[in-house]
């Protein structure tokens, strides 16, 4: 099992939340951690919430720009 703390940590190493993304995202680092609910690691692989979690963020598209998430706009569709 991995540990939250050690999620976390991992992250941190590849550069996410150790500053703020800033008012327009311009500090947003490349690397995202993404945490889904109601999901066990074990029914990840048979669900597609995790593809239609990540393949937005693969594909180049952050879903906001600017200051919409802020707004409560949520993403674009």
């Amino acid at each position: 099992m991995i540990r939250p703390e050690h999620e976390v940590k991992f992250y941190q190493l590849l550069g996410g939340g150790l500053k703020d993304a800033g008012w327009n995202r311009e500090s947003m680092p490349k690397n995202r951690l993404a945490v889904i609910p109601d999901m066990t690691h074990y029914e990840a692989f048979a669900s597609t919430r995790v593809a239609e979690t990540v393949l937005p963020f693969l594909n180049g598209q952050s879903g906001v720009s600017g200051a919409e998430h802020v707004k409560g706009k949520g993403p674009k569709k």
